[in-house]
């Protein structure tokens, strides 16, 4: 898939992210052109994507869309600028992956993925794992490290991940600094609603 079809994909959710409500806490998979499909189970919904034929990203779509969302809390803000910092980013485990947008965080220390999205991708916790807490914003998370096979552009990384450990209203898909921004200098462009990844030789 070319960078600017990766890009157009992108640009039209951030257009049409507060016209969703229809999906509210529903999985969609989506392209440049619209929804495909949108289900609760994420594993149905990537069944139904594939049978298109279409190129495609999944997002779920949180039950209030018009938040600005800090995990795991939701702050109403008066205004602000409508767009989201979010990038098209195949993540990989073993035989199994997934296409799916992700929010481009400089705040986070460390990519993060919902429970929902790990099971897809086939993590388990293993016999006697020790589950860690995150303090956030309005009390702690569960979570467990696990290293996945992240595509940005036509880069491969290997980036440390936190997988959530519970269930909520937000499913959380963060691109977080750790390794990350190691590898790319990221360019965030707000006025034309464009990030830009460019590959550190180095």
């Amino acid at each position: 898939m070319s960078k600017e079809l990766k890009q157009q994909i992108i640009q039209w959710l951030n257009k049409n992210r507060h016209n969703l409500g229809q999906y509210r806490q529903q999985y969609i998979a989506y392209n440049q052109n619209g929804v495909l499909v949108n289900n609760a189970n994420l594993s149905t919904l990537s069944e139904e994507a594939e049978k298109t034929g279409e190129v495609y990203s999944i997002y779920f779509v949180p039950k209030n869309n018009s938040c600005l969302r800090i995990l795991p809390i939701q702050l109403r803000a008066v205004s602000r600028h409508g767009w989201e910092p979010n990038y098209y980013v195949t993540m990989k485990h073993r035989q199994r992956e997934k296409k799916v947008t992700m929010l481009v965080d400089s705040g986070a220390d460390c990519s993060v993925i919902s429970l929902n999205l790990g099971h897809h991708l086939g993590f388990q916790l293993a016999d006697g794992e020790t589950v860690m807490s995150a303090a956030v914003m309005g009390g702690t998370v569960a979570y467990v490290l696990r290293n996945v096979e992240l595509t940005i552009d036509e880069y491969k990384i290997v980036a440390p991940v936190a997988w959530l450990q519970q269930e909520g209203e937000i499913e959380p898909q963060i691109l977080g600094r750790e390794v990350v921004f190691d590898k790319f200098d990221i360019e965030f462009k707000q006025a034309e609603e464009i990030i830009i990844f460019k590959w550190r030789d180095n």
